[in-house]
């Protein structure tokens, strides 16, 4: 059985009813922004989500978004047979993201990056533990797909971050603040040598961090 660590730790997570999508959970990932209160008499003024009750009388603590929502569709792929096309060999792993956005100047724009260990490319791709902790292998992949909810607030990785920053003129940090997980598309491959697929909708903000 491949990576077996990653498949134990998803399995908790399902055991736990938490972050089938791999820890941490929502809430938590939004502790990485400024909340204000959404309205009442404090609208717009700092708080916290724990003293939501004092802070935001009438109201709740949101995290404090600096744009409007934009629509985008997510793809994921992980590889576990990363192929040398001319030599066909099938040692190492990868995980490819691709953002699909529609710019201000109405332009369609595909934002893709892709992530290895490079310490050791035959172990899965990890990526920061505020944003995802799992190893992110087709497994793993394949795990997410029916709990792609679990996705929510999470950050891209900085180059795409900053690609976003730039097209869209605006500061903060983008995250997903919306997933249309009834619109999921995937192809599970875990039992040959292509790729594992996973495609959905999203909406993106950019953020006030702390």
């Amino acid at each position: 059985m491949r990576h077996a660590s990653a498949l134990i730790a998803i399995a908790c997570c399902l055991a736990a009813g938490t972050a089938r999508a791999g820890a941490p959970q929502p809430d938590t990932r939004q502790g990485d922004f400024a909340h204000v209160c959404q309205g009442g008499p404090n609208k717009g003024e700092a708080c916290t989500v724990a003293e939501q009750a004092t802070d935001c009388p009438r109201s709740g603590c949101v995290v404090q978004a600096l744009s409007k929502t934009i629509k985008g569709t997510l793809t994921l792929i992980a590889h576990d047979a990363v192929t040398d096309w001319a030599t066909g060999g099938a040692a190492n792993q990868a995980l490819t993201v691709m953002l699909e956005v529609k710019g201000p100047d109405g332009a369609a724009h595909l934002l893709a990056a892709t992530y290895q260990t490079l310490s050791d490319p035959t172990l899965p791709p990890t990526a920061p533990g505020n944003v995802v902790a799992i190893e992110m292998d087709e497994f793993a992949l394949r795990a997410v797909t029916p709990a792609v909810g679990g996705l929510l607030f999470a950050q891209p990785e900085a180059a795409i971050a900053e690609q976003l920053q730039t097209l869209f003129g605006t500061g903060g940090t983008p995250a997903i603040v919306k997933v249309y997980d009834r619109r999921v598309q995937a192809a599970d491959h875990t039992g040959d040598d292509l790729a594992t697929v996973l495609r959905f909708k999203v909406k993106i903000q950019f953020l006030a961090p702390l």
